[in-house]
């Protein structure tokens, strides 16, 4: 992860903090124990890997869907370190490889499913201001004057919602007690 910060200076006393940060995550795939002749802790690593990759794979299907029901973040740390990136307020491209021998025919049609969903994913990126303590009390104060401006002079009734609401009840009445 790389992060960047810069001061904007607007102005004699209005300044603003501009903050950035970069992740290059390199997800190499998934590890197969049989293919890698891996044992012990290598092993462990790849099972790790796996696991982080399908939570991955799942948490990218669910926000493709469109569905804004839970998406679960917490059950890698790999899907932790990547939240603002795939759900969040940021930009996000992920290039996927492919290899074009025939034993890895199978990952490679996996990551083309993986990109088909990441593809359909939507972020709302906005740029996020973060005001100096002076500007957010005098952003504040303008806030409660027009609050109190608003108390002040409160609106005139509404007259044709207050006849709709009378009108309604009579006809109420009415057809409670016609014959």
């Amino acid at each position: 992860m790389i992060e960047s910060s810069a001061n904007e200076f607007i102005g004699k006393d209005k300044s603003t903090k501009l903050t950035a940060s970069v992740n290059f995550v390199d997800l190499a795939g998934s590890e197969r124990a049989a293919q890698a002749l891996s044992v012990g802790q290598r092993l462990k690593e790849g099972c790790h890997i796996n696991r982080s990759l399908l939570t991955l794979s799942t948490v990218i299907r669910k926000l493709s869907k469109g569905k804004h029901g839970h998406v679960n973040y917490r059950d890698s740390k790999l899907t932790r370190i990547l939240q603002p990136c795939l759900g969040g307020n940021a930009r996000t491209a992920i290039i996927c490889t492919l290899s074009p021998a025939r034993e890895h025919i199978e990952q490679s049609k996996n990551t083309l499913l993986f990109a088909s969903c990441a593809k359909e994913v939507t972020t709302n990126a906005q740029v996020n201001v973060v005001m100096s303590d002076k500007a957010l009390v005098k952003h504040l104060q303008k806030e409660l004057a027009r609050l109190e401006n608003e108390l002040r002079t409160p609106a005139p009734p509404d007259y044709s919602a207050l006849l709709r609401k009378k009108d309604q009840h009579i006809e109420k009445v009415w057809f409670t007690f016609s014959p």
